[in-house]
């Protein structure tokens, strides 16, 4: 058996924290701007190797900002308790901006040794907790440098967490990207069935802890539970 990853043991304690204080019970939508140096006083961070630097970078006079994640062979991760329905309110969005990818040396692994360097320097979690934990199911959208948009795999550590490539390679670095998701609709293709409960969590996470490189990113304007 593999051993696992940061981010295996990264879902494992977001859920465990959420069967002990059963989420937040909040309006939906909530929208995360970072548009203060406050903004982070609610998320919950978890390290794993080394810290990675999330910093909310606030642009006075645009009257906004965005979150700054910077990793330097490290990996630790940013979460959010909230719940909301994949049926009922089934979107999320959020944009984000990689400046720089994790060094995966690409040509120089195979498809499975590539995926098995499990970096990303922008990743998205949305976590559908059950119990026992190892019953909790993940959708996991990140940016790939090699994987095509569309593909969705198995984590290579744990086959309840589904990664999804929904941007690859490095045409676009140094842009903002902005996303949006269907998680109902996404839930479907990648577990080939109906959910069964509610989404628990969000997550964010850049890592390259791995990869022993460096790698850094920019999040904005988290929304999740609404309509389309």
């Amino acid at each position: 058996m593999k051993k696992l990853s940061a981010v295996v043991l990264f879902i494992v304690i977001v859920v465990v924290i959420l069967f002990a204080i059963q989420g937040h019970a909040l309006e939906l939508p909530r929208w995360f701007p970072f548009s203060t140096q406050r903004a982070l006083g609610e998320w919950k961070e978890k390290i794993f190797k080394g810290k990675v630097l999330y910093e909310v970078k606030v642009i006075k006079q645009e009257k906004g900002g965005y979150l700054l994640a910077r990793s330097d062979k490290t990996a630790s991760g940013l979460f959010y308790t909230i719940r909301f329905s994949p049926y009922s309110t089934p979107m999320i969005s959020w944009k984000w901006k990689v400046l720089r990818l994790p060094a995966k040396n690409g040509e120089n692994y195979s498809e499975g040794e590539w995926i098995e360097k499990d970096d990303y320097a922008a990743r998205f979690y949305v976590i559908f907790p059950k119990f026992p934990f190892t019953r909790t199911e993940c959708l996991e959208y990140v940016w790939d440098e090699r994987l095509p948009v569309g593909t969705i795999i198995n984590s290579p550590y744990f086959d309840k967490i589904k990664l999804i490539v929904i941007e690859s390679g490095k045409e676009r670095l140094g842009e903002w990207i902005y996303e949006e998701r269907n998680v109902y609709q996404d839930y479907i293709a990648a577990f080939g069935r109906l959910p069964e409960n509610s989404v628990g969590a969000i997550a964010i996470m850049t890592d390259s802890d791995n990869t022993v490189s460096t790698a850094e990113a920019c999040y904005d304007e988290i929304k999740v539970g609404y309509k389309k």
